[in-house]
C-alpha cells in the first residue's frame, strides 16, 4: 500500500507519484496534500504543479464547492439544515492546529489558476450521500470535542499536540489496517465511504483521455487512487516527498495532550 504520510527528523513529508499508463503512456501525477502545512510548503507545492501544466498536463484538485442556491432550494429541509456543516466540519480543528504549530490552512495560502478543473463533488452532493442525519451527528460530534471548559490556547495546545501524534501514527504502515477494524460506527463508516471512496471514484472518471493530468489531492485518498490507477494499467515510474512542516517532539506532544485530555471527556 502506498504511504500518504512520512516523517523523516521530525518533518511532515506528504508524496508525490507519478503514474504512467502501459498502453498509452499517458501520466498521471499524483501529488498528495496536507491541508494544513507551513506556508512555504504551500508555495513548492504550486511550483511544482505549475510546472507541470506548463509541460502539458491537465491540473485537477479536490475542493468541496457551494452548490447553486436553486439547488438548495430544491432540496429537501433535513439537507438544507446541514448546508454549512460540511464547511464548519473543515474549520474547527484545523484552524486550533494552525495556531498551536505555527503553520496555515491550505485554502488560506494556496490558489488554484483558472485553468485547473474542480472535479470534486458539491456540498449538497456530500451531504445527500451521507445522508443529512448522518451528517449532523458527525458535526455535533466534532463540536461537543471542543465545547469543553478548556480556554481558547489550552484548546489550541490540544490540537496541535494531538495533530503531531496523529500525523505519525497516520505515516505508519499498519495505521489504516487498525482504524479499519476498531470501533466505528456506521455513521462513520458512512461518512469515510463518502469522502474517501466516492470522491475518489469521481475524479478517476474524469480524468482526461488525451493528456497528461495531475491530481492535486489530499493525501488520505492516495492509497485508494493508488490502487485504483494499479488496476487500470497504471504503473507506478517515481516518488518524491515534499517537506509539510516541523512537528513538535513525539513525547512533549503527548505530554500535553494527556494533559488537557481530561477537560475533553
Amino acid at each position: 500500500m502506498m504511504r500518504k504520510l512520512r516523517v523523516r527528523r521530525g518533518v511532515l513529508q506528504t508524496p508525490v507519484v507519478r503514474y504512467e499508463h502501459q498502453s498509452t503512456g499517458r501520466t498521471v501525477t499524483l501529488v498528495g496534500t496536507a491541508h494544513v502545512g507551513e506556508a512555504s510548503y504551500y508555495t513548492r507545492l504550486h511550483a511544482l504543479v505549475t510546472r507541470l501544466e506548463v509541460a502539458g498536463a491537465i491540473v485537477c484538485y479536490e475542493r468541496i464547492s457551494a452548490a447553486a442556491e436553486e439547488e438548495w432550494a430544491a432540496a429537501s429541509a433535513s439537507e438544507r439544515a446541514t448546508r454549512d456543516a460540511p464547511r464548519a466540519m473543515g474549520e474547527q480543528t484545523p484552524r486550533r492546529v494552525c495556531r498551536s504549530l505555527g503553520w496555515v490552512e491550505q485554502g488560506a495560502v494556496f490558489t488554484c489558476a483558472p485553468s485547473w478543473r474542480n472535479v470534486d463533488m458539491t456540498d449538497l452532493e456530500l451531504v445527500r450521500l451521507a445522508g443529512p442525519e448522518t451528517v449532523h451527528g458527525l458535526r455535533e460530534d466534532l463540536t461537543d470535542v471542543f465545547g469543553s471548559s478548556l480556554a481558547q490556547d489550552q484548546a489550541d495546545a490540544f490540537a496541535g499536540a494531538a495533530a503531531a501524534v496523529v500525523f505519525r501514527l497516520v505515516s505508519l504502515d499498519w495505521f489504516d489496517l487498525v482504524r479499519r477494524i476498531t470501533t466505528w460506527d456506521d455513521a462513520s463508516r458512512r461518512f469515510s465511504h463518502v469522502t474517501v471512496e466516492e470522491r475518489n471514484a469521481r475524479v478517476l472518471a474524469r480524468l482526461p483521455s488525451d493528456a497528461d493530468a495531475v491530481l492535486l489531492w489530499g493525501a488520505g485518498h492516495l492509497p485508494g487512487l493508488a490502487a485504483d490507477l494499479k488496476r487500470a494499467g497504471h504503473r507506478r515510474q517515481s516518488t518524491t516527498w515534499v517537506n509539510v512542516g516541523r512537528l513538535p517532539a513525539l513525547w512533549a506532544s503527548i505530554k500535553t495532550a494527556c494533559k488537557y485530555y481530561p477537560a475533553l471527556r
